[in-house]
């Protein structure tokens, strides 16, 4: 019987530079035949020598660790075929590295126990995304051995290095801990590197929106570019909806528009949380949809945001219009007017009225009306 020979394989596909790395692999060769088995392990085209494997990085040390105790793991399974004379075959071979995953790094083990999940949308899906790329970029934690507090406080100095906020950091380290703690259910770790550390939760900014004036401005405003005319549009059409960005790329408004009473009503299930939502349409938002026929011209996410700036300077607003600031702004709308939060909630599709209520804390003009009545009824004698 014939066995395979293992040996490390770096830039297969001639990519590395010293400004772009590339994947060193473990090649299994049997009878001409290969495969290719990742490491973790990402190097730029100087950092690489065949002799000595990993070079000219500070943590040389550790993953040559890493890249022997992978070769080790598959070495050791051949030797035991050997041994017990069984044949060796990839498909088996293929079923032992799925059932064994030591020889995964900690980035692949999270980026595929994500493309495993079930329960999370594909929009979460892509915050998880994020998360596993910052590891990737932050380069000290790849593997299971990297796991350690010293690198989780560096991790978390990096990521405020960018200029990140407090919540946003904590959520990093949120999705973390959840990819440790199935790592030690799956007995990859044998300890949680985040015992005995704290990180701050924080507070979360306010919720940025428009008042009805500066939306009347928009509306009035004379733009002499058709596109930049259809981004204020849709955003219009937002504000007077609350619908989100990703719910209103993928509405067919043309089929999906439903009459209820006598009126325009949008029923869906929003992307994000799969929670249903429910819509009347105002007239301001039927004028929109009428002026297109009922298509609505959308456009990336990050060509709506770069045109939105124009938009605000010909409306003359001192303000950073953003697309989610239709959706801020609707809400207030809504709780300014009078309108209860849970119908609020509803419209929007939140998962939990919480999530609603950070929109309340921004309502100084009903704090302002409160105080008026109490000051009217002082000045009637009534208090």
């Amino acid at each position: 019987m014939r066995y395979p020979t293992l040996r490390f394989v770096f830039d297969r596909k001639k990519t590395a530079t010293k400004k772009h790395k590339a994947s060193v692999q473990i090649e299994v060769l049997s009878e001409r035949k290969r495969k290719y088995i990742g490491t973790g392990v990402k190097l730029y085209s100087d950092q690489w020598d065949e002799r000595k494997k990993v070079i000219n990085s500070m943590q040389m040390l550790e993953l040559n660790r890493s890249l022997d105790e992978q070769i080790r793991i598959i070495q050791d399974w051949v030797n035991e075929l050997i041994r017990k004379r069984e044949p060796f075959d990839f498909e088996r071979l293929d079923r032992f590295i799925k059932f064994s995953k030591k020889s995964e790094s900690f980035i692949e083990f999270a980026e595929r126990r994500l493309e495993e999940r079930q329960d999370i949308t594909e929009s979460t899906k892509k915050t998880h995304r994020t998360f596993t790329e910052s590891l990737r970029s932050f380069e000290r934690i790849t593997n299971f051995s990297d796991l350690t507090k010293e690198n989780i406080i560096l991790y978390d100095d990096w990521l405020h290095s960018k200029g990140y906020s407090q919540p946003t950091v904590h959520n990093y380290h949120k999705r973390m801990k959840r990819y440790i703690n199935e790592a030690i259910r799956f007995e990859l770790l044998d300890s949680n590197p985040y015992l005995g550390l704290h990180f701050d939760r924080g507070k979360h900014q306010i919720r940025k929106y428009l008042t009805e004036g500066e939306l009347a401005q928009i509306m009035k405003a004379e733009i002499p570019s058709k596109t930049i005319c259809q981004v204020r549009d849709l955003f219009v059409f937002q504000s007077y909806t609350g619908i989100s960005y990703a719910d209103l790329a993928k509405f067919d408004f043309e089929k999906d528009i439903k009459r209820l009473n006598g009126k325009m009503v949008i029923q869906d299930i929003r992307q994000k949380t799969e929670e249903r939502y429910f819509i009347v349409l105002l007239s301001p938002a039927i004028e929109v949809l009428e002026r297109y026929n009922f298509i609505l011209p959308v456009i990336s996410n990050q060509q709506y945001n770069l045109r939105l700036k124009i938009v605000s300077d010909y409306a003359k607003i001192d303000k950073k219009l953003t697309v989610h600031m239709a959706r801020h702004t609707f809400a207030t709308m809504c709780l300014n007017n009078g309108v209860r939060i849970e119908n609020v909630s509803k419209m929007l599709g939140h998962s939990n009225i919480k999530t609603t209520q950070e929109y309340a804390k921004v309502l100084n003009s009903e704090v302002e009306k409160s105080f008026e009545l109490l000051e009217s009824k002082i000045k009637m004698g009534q208090i």
